[in-house]
């Protein structure tokens, strides 16, 4: 888009005044002069000629051009108050963190020890929460206890296997261990769906000295209460995986996102929608990074990470001045690749860490926006989650998540295809109940309720990868979802149908 385009444009919607698309098409013909007049006259003409006048389309254009040419062009754009202005611009931002907890790894043994130590408080205490686990007690005192007693311990899962139809569990605390079995089938249903290395406190019977009889696995989970709201009635974008300097990065649909977001497309019910959207937020992956795989070059535009960040920098730079943009990084982002990671450093993001309303966070991290509890993670996790849990698929990444909301952790098995830092404290535990729970990286759209929480799985801007044809994965493309701080309602628009 040209500088003297854009400035018109800015022009039009300083005016109060709205661009049809065939509009927008026509004034792209017109160069120089004779395009800053066209729309200065048809300002005026609209304005002098009636003040029911709100939209410009080409017809109208095209007629106050030809009547120009005919008149000389002498004459003063008359500006006025506009009639309406984007409703998010009328507020100030407003994000809280309750926690930006800077990492203490220690890289060795005794790192992993805390930070499996600190991952089993802080998901006992959230057990400990639940009714129905408040009389759970130690591993060492249910190996104590007389065979056939009735008891709930709570354990980490060491070691999960299947034998028949029956379920074997290997759990421990901080003193002991002992082996849990399942036989009943529902019991054991519901068993397939533990992961390894979650904790989770199971009602047993004591079957034999160090064997439990299973009857039933309760999660950490998240209550059902009424979820928080903001009072004022702003929304939220929530974006992940742009994957700039990628030659599958589609330009021309996150352009239309940006012109929406601009009130230059989209119907009046649309662009009155895009006016309340006070954040973007980017679940990480804003480029497409270098040597993230094997031959990647051959699939990048842009070669240097600087450049990368610099290109995305410009591309958010279009996005309204009211706007507040929240990023964290990706396993494809200038970052360490184990988690939790750091914000994206000045280092290689220097344009983004200059821009005063760009905020740049770890992941994940967790956030408040006008009180609505939000927690954000780029979604590496999924991987795993998805390829391994009983009756979950890549194309409803959205049901992965509802697992680690369950869990109350954002990668709960070491070892795995997701790398975690060996932290004294674990940053990837879900420590708050979420009313937005936001993940990317699978580029699949999705979203669901379950009890108080919003779950978003973002799309990508990014088209189809020789990858994703391999594997048999249909990505999502250009499709941003919208969420509603006050109703939580979520509505997706697709830039590849809006008009």
């Amino acid at each position: 888009m040209s500088e003297n385009l854009r400035k018109v444009l800015e022009d039009i919607i300083k005016a109060g005044y709205q661009l049809t698309a065939d509009g927008f098409e026509y004034l792209k013909t017109l160069e120089g002069e004779s395009l800053a007049e066209s729309v200065q006259g048809a300002l005026t003409h609209a304005s002098n000629t009636s003040p029911e006048i709100t939209i410009l389309d080409k017809a109208f254009l095209q007629d106050v051009y030809k009547k120009d040419e005919r008149i000389p062009k002498a004459f003063t754009f008359a500006s006025r108050t506009p009639r309406t202005k984007p409703l998010a611009a009328e507020y100030d931002e407003l994000i809280h963190l309750p926690e930006n907890i800077p990492g203490e790894p220690e890289g060795n043994i005794n790192g992993y020890l805390e930070l499996f130590r600190n991952r089993f408080s802080k998901l006992e205490r959230i057990l400990r929460h639940r009714i129905d686990v408040r009389d759970a007690v130690s591993i060492k005192s249910a190996l104590k206890m007389p065979l056939k007693a009735k008891l709930k311990v709570i354990g980490i899962i060491t070691t999960r296997r299947s034998r028949g139809h029956r379920l074997f569990l290997e759990i421990e605390d901080r003193e002991d261990s002992i082996t849990v079995m399942a036989t009943d089938s529902e019991v054991v249903r519901k068993g397939l769906s533990i992961l390894q290395d979650q904790v989770l406190c199971i009602d047993a019977i004591k079957y034999r000295q160090d064997l439990l009889f299973a009857k039933d696995f309760i999660w950490p989970d998240i209550p059902s209460k009424p979820p928080n709201r903001s009072k004022e009635p702003l929304c939220a974008a929530f974006l992940s995986d742009i994957h700039v300097g990628s030659i599958h990065f589609n330009k021309e649909l996150f352009d239309r996102f940006t012109r929406w977001m601009n009130l230059e497309l989209g119907s009046l019910q649309s662009k009155k929608l895009a006016g309340r959207v006070k954040y973007v937020i980017i679940a990480g992956d804003l480029v497409d990074g270098i040597g993230v795989y094997p031959n990647q070059i051959r699939e990048l535009e842009i070669t240097d990470i600087r450049e990368q960040y610099k290109i995305a920098g410009m591309l958010l730079q279009e996005l309204p001045e009211y706007v507040e943009i929240i990023i964290i990084p990706g396993n494809h982002d200038a970052v360490r690749k184990s988690l939790p990671q750091d914000p994206l450093s000045r280092e290689y993001a220097e344009v983004l860490d200059e821009n005063a309303r760009i905020h740049l966070y770890g992941n994940p991290s967790r956030l408040q926006l006008h009180n609505v509890e939000t927690f954000i993670s780029h979604g590496k996790a999924l991987d795993e989650i998805l390829a391994h849990a009983p009756g979950l698929e890549f194309q409803k990444p959205v049901e992965g998540m509802e697992l680690l909301l369950r869990c109350r952790h954002v990668a709960p098995t070491y070892g795995s295809s997701t790398p975690i830092a060996p932290e004294r404290e674990d940053r990837l535990v879900i420590s708050t109940t979420p009313d937005i729970f936001h993940m990317g990286h699978i580029h699949v759209f999705g979203t669901k309720k379950y009890k108080r929480s919003t779950l978003i799985a973002s799309a990508s801007w990014q088209n189809q990868t020789p990858f994703q044809v391999r594997v048999n994965l249909t990505p999502t493309i250009g499709v941003a979802p919208i969420v509603d701080l006050q109703t939580h309602k979520v509505i997706p628009i697709d830039f590849k149908k809006l008009g």
